[in-house]
């Protein structure tokens, strides 16, 4: 987009988004076109620098070092380029092209293998400047930019995989995925190395909690086919165990069931015990959500035994992912108490696992660790729930993890609306907000819940022509996920509502596939009323 600014043009929001029209890129490179050949020169590796660039930069770049104080004076007196205020003092000095249109028609029509060439010298330059193991994510991302266009294009992947990972530590998790995809990018058609395969994991990852479930899918499917090929078991049941995942919240549960049975057997045998314990994990939480509460937390004593003898120190790899397995086993086996009616232990559990977890930086085991702590304070202290949920949602608003977010605004409206007067200005919006996450982000696992919360709130205010097109929407996605743990309340609240409304046939009918249902599965109906949105 072009704006006015005074006597110049420039554009916002950064790159142009589209193609520079014919007679402007004419105009403009008749400006450039004037210079002496060695000035055009300069300007032209600047350009490859960026919009901004530090003249000791340029120094180390340029093919003529000598005449570097005197063309930039050039270029400055033919307004190409300007100096930047008050950076010269006690650095080098730094300048900018006067427009940023003029630098991006500069660099795009240089011949491709200068441009490479002239990029390679910049990431030489900054690799030097910025030392053996650079750890800033503004040198990873410039180091990342300049190798990605030239000829050593891996290289380049390397630095934009640093930087997505750096970025992915800070939880800012749309950047990390931009850096991913332009590591891609830069590798190109060639085969699928170490470095492209961990790439194409970490994108799916990142795309799968976004919402974007096809994409994470197809990086998946993709990395597993060339593990399986090179006969990585422990590898391709990491990616099984991730594909199960996201099949479960479609719910597709067999096919779900089956990736998990795969990875199992790929295990069996194998040195892997922290992969071992993800899965048991992760068995032990599908367990859960099917209402078999004893294996739940079978499986997740199994888990924290994979992972019992190995350190838990956090500042390395394996210590790190010690602890996130046994914060988040913890959770697992805290909710499977909770629905056997021990709750103290349970409240326990939940604790530790959120004093391992934030102890570590592990803010998103933390958050899952509130949104059941708040669950669980509901029907003991309303009030200590309400802050468990505020402290969580700060947490996840923090790291920007909408996903939790919708869970703990869910919970935060079942604390406000249980023996508070909160329920009007602060239970109905938060319920309302997670629903608008929930549908954003096809979160279809958890959507049933603040629906079902809504639908109860609207009921219990006397507004029954409200609450009943939230059940059955509820009823409809939770039909669709096939979890007892969310039909049981959409039942049971159909059927409360009906008896409200004196449709004894239709409460009778609810009330029975509520039973059903519990019967089905061995649940005990009255742990599903107290405690029914446990994770």
């Amino acid at each position: 987009v072009l704006m006015r600014g005074g006597q110049r043009w420039r554009t916002l929001a950064g790159k142009v988004a589209t193609g520079i029209p014919a007679t402007i890129q004419a105009m403009l490179l008749a400006r450039v076109d004037r210079l002496p050949q060695e000035v055009r020169r300069l300007a032209q590796e600047a350009a490859v620098i960026g919009p901004r660039f530090d003249a000791t930069l340029l120094k180390t770049v340029t093919s003529d070092p000598g005449r570097l104080e005197a063309g930039c004076e050039l270029l400055c007196d033919a307004e190409i380029i300007e100096e930047v205020a008050g950076s010269g003092s006690g650095s080098s000095q730094s300048y900018r092209f006067t427009q940023t249109l003029l630098q991006d028609v500069i660099y795009q029509n240089l011949l491709l293998q200068r441009r490479t060439d002239i990029h390679g010298r910049v990431g030489a330059a900054l690799e030097q400047l910025c030392g053996d193991k650079p750890e800033r994510l503004e040198d990873l991302a410039v180091l990342g930019h300049h190798f990605a266009q030239s000829a050593e294009r891996e290289r380049g992947a390397h630095y934009l995989q640093a930087a997505g990972d750096r970025a992915r530590m800070i939880y800012a998790n749309d950047d990390a995925l931009r850096f991913y995809e332009r590591a891609l990018t830069a590798l190109g058609a060639i085969g699928q190395t170490p470095l492209k395969l961990a790439i194409a994991e970490r994108i799916a990852d990142l795309s799968g909690p976004a919402g974007r479930r096809q994409v994470a899918h197809h990086h998946y499917e993709a990395v597993l086919l060339a593990y399986r090929q090179s006969a990585d078991r422990v590898a391709s049941a990491r990616v099984l165990r991730k594909v199960g995942r996201l099949l479960w919240d479609v719910g597709k549960r067999d096919n779900a069931e089956s990736r998990y049975a795969e990875a199992a057997a790929l295990l069996d045998g194998a040195d892997a015990p922290i992969e071992q314990a993800h899965l048991w994990q992760e068995r032990g939480r599908q367990a859960f959500r099917s209402g078999d509460h004893s294996l739940a937390a079978k499986w997740a004593d199994a888990a924290l035994d994979c992972v019992r003898t190995l350190t838990t120190e956090h500042v390395s790899d394996v210590g790190r992912d010690a602890t996130l397995v046994t914060a988040e086993a913890l959770n697992t086996k805290a909710v499977a108490l909770a629905r056997l009616g021990r709750n103290r232990e349970a409240v326990g559990q939940v604790e530790r696992s959120i004093e391992l977890a934030e102890a570590a930086g592990l803010l998103g085991a933390a958050c899952r660790g509130y949104t059941n702590l708040g669950v669980l304070y509901t029907t003991i202290d309303p009030a200590k729930a309400m802050e468990v949920c505020r402290r969580g949602l700060d947490v996840a608003r923090h790291i920007g993890d909408l996903g939790f977010q919708a869970r703990l605004l869910a919970n935060l409206a079942v604390a406000c609306c249980t023996f508070t007067d909160r329920c009007p200005t602060e239970g109905v919006p938060a319920a309302e907000k997670a629903i608008e996450i929930d549908r954003a982000l096809d979160q279809r696992e958890h959507l049933p819940v603040p629906l079902i919360v809504l639908g109860q709130i609207h009921q219990c205010n006397g507004r029954p022509e409200l609450a009943v097109g939230l059940f059955h929407e509820a009823l409809d996605v939770a039909r669709e996920m096939g979890e007892p743990p969310l039909l049981f309340p959409c039942y049971d609240g159909l059927a409360t509502l009906n008896l409200d409304l004196d449709n004894l046939a239709e409460a009778e009918r609810y009330f029975s596939l509520a039973q059903g249902i519990c019967a089905q599965h061995g649940l005990d109906p009255e742990a599903l009323v107290v405690l029914p949105f446990l994770d």
